[in-house]
């Protein structure tokens, strides 16, 4: 029973490495203790046909708690993606969201290969822009594995692939000839390998592509590890990276994730701790257990769907909308009616203008009746002659006209609605809610303030701070300091 116990402290609780379990137990030497976890483990094993250099097959460990991980990651996953085709494809919420992942996948490679990744130029990029070719060329990777998701993984479906990633459709040459790294020094420690000899790569990329054809493990778990072997084996002399990227993306496009596949940013991978990553694989390669990796990168996924799914919330702005024109039909007449009734009730007591008081009243009670019951008694009956009701006349007061001479220029729904679906679509930074707003409170020479943004667009002040501040950063309004508050300006834009 406590042989059982470790084994389930030490793979379900945690799924720990040797040295891990040693540390923990404090204990130099435990290779009967080891030995015990590893029976608990192999009731759980699952042979993949795919193997290391050493020639030893590769296993996953799936039991309850990292079948169960894997998933809740897949629900996510798919609650993700039920959440995105919900997004409005009239008036720019879906393509924002697809435009934002892309910019954030092109960013990721750019840091990784230590380029410049300003936001601005990569926007650019993703809007038709060829001004960095390596980054347009993974965009127009990303598109392939979009257009081409119901195609069989195989070589030439990778020869494909690899020629749009480096722009050169007439490769005389495939996998690397040559070794990346001299396999009798630094590429091997202590039997370990940075990277697949050129020697065996065509017959591990082989069992590779027959793993993908198989359906031994979900579509998730296939794709995390499709992304693990291709960044071990490392196939071309340069792009692995962001093969394995595109693989993975390819594999769950292929299985579950359809069209939307590209906007998953897994390119946050490469920029991960590279000092953990690299212990992850050589463990990986120590032990042909690919369980270490595969949970590290469960967990990497379900944070990078939490964010997705934030960045969605952000986009329901319809039912902001909806609450915003309710507040607009619940405006009534009701309490200043009330006030004009008190008058009524002290005007028997003014004997001299008795006369001019009748059509006053008359007026007053018929209005009165509608909301509030008034007593009968109130209207005398005296107050109707008729020949006195001239005399009001001299006292009647008559519009003169407004004493404000300017009528400020209304925008109608239409038009708004209109302005703000074209400025979704001409400027990704904004946010829906940044385009309603601005698109109602555009008058140039009025002043709009962060209490018109909280309450039209019903959020928090700190989000209507930061967005109006944005809206100046972007160069729609101009941010003055009057008083003691800020106020917001439009600027003219053409």
């Amino acid at each position: 029973m406590a042989n059982n116990d470790l084994g389930v402290r030490f793979t379900e609780n945690t799924y720990a490495t040797k040295n891990e379990v040693s540390k923990e137990l404090r204990i130099s030497v435990i290779d009967g203790v080891w030995d015990k976890i590893l029976s608990y483990r192999s009731v759980f094993n699952r042979y993949l046909p795919i193997k290391g250099v050493d020639k030893n097959q590769l296993r996953v460990c799936l039991c309850p708690t990292i079948s169960n991980k894997s998933y809740n990651v897949g629900s996510k996953l798919m609650r993700l993606i039920n959440e995105y085709n919900k997004l409005d494809r009239i008036n720019g919420d879906s393509k924002y969201f697809q435009q934002t992942n892309l910019i954030k996948a092109l960013q990721n490679i750019a840091v990784k290969r230590n380029m410049v990744s300003d936001e601005e130029m990569i926007r650019g990029i993703v809007q038709g822009s060829k001004s960095d070719r390596i980054l347009a060329n993974y965009l127009d990777a990303l598109k392939f594995v979009e257009e081409k998701h119901k195609n069989t993984i195989d070589i030439d479906y990778l020869a494909e692939l690899y020629s749009v990633l480096t722009g050169n459709y007439e490769l005389t040459s495939f996998y690397r000839k040559i070794d990346l790294e001299d396999n009798n020094t630094s590429a091997v420690i202590s039997r370990r390998y940075k990277s697949a000899p050129a020697a065996v790569i065509e017959s591990m990329m082989d069992g590779l592509f027959n793993f993908i054809d198989k359906q031994v493990v979900s579509s998730l778990d296939k794709g995390l590890l499709t992304y693990y072997y291709v960044e071990f084996v490392k196939p071309f002399k340069d792009y692995n990276d962001e093969i394995a990227i595109l693989l993975a993306k390819s594999v769950l496009a292929h299985d579950i994730l359809g069209e939307f596949a590209p906007y998953l940013p897994l390119e946050s991978f490469l920029n991960d701790n590279a000092v953990e990553v690299n212990r992850i694989f050589g463990e990986v390669q120590a032990t042909s257990d690919t369980t270490y990796f595969l949970t590290y990168a469960l967990d990497s996924v379900d944070r990078i769907i939490d964010r997705l799914l934030d960045n969605i919330a952000e986009f329901s702005s319809q039912m902001i909308r909806d609450d915003f024109f309710q507040l607009d039909e619940e405006e009534k007449e009701p309490e200043p009616v009330v006030e004009k009734a008190k008058p009524v009730e002290e005007q028997p007591k003014v004997e001299e203008p008795k006369p001019a008081e009748p059509v006053i009243v008359k007026e007053v009670v018929r209005e009165i009746i509608r909301e509030v019951p008034v007593p009968t008694p109130v209207v005398k009956e005296e107050v109707k002659p008729a020949p006195e009701v001239k005399k009001e006349e001299k006292i009647e007061n008559k519009p003169q006209g407004l004493a404000f001479s300017y009528i400020p220029p209304e925008i109608d729904e239409k038009t708004a609605s209109r302005l703000e679906r074209h400025l979704l679509e001409l400027d990704v930074r904004l946010k829906k809610g940044q385009a309603y707003f601005y698109a109602r409170h555009c008058t140039l020479g009025m002043y709009y303030t962060i209490d018109q943004y909280k309450k039209a667009v019903k959020c928090v002040y700190e989000t209507a701070r930061t967005s109006m501040d944005q809206l100046a950063e972007f160069g729609y309004y101009e941010k003055k300091l009057v008083g003691k508050k800020f106020v917001y300006t439009p600027k003219e834009r053409k």
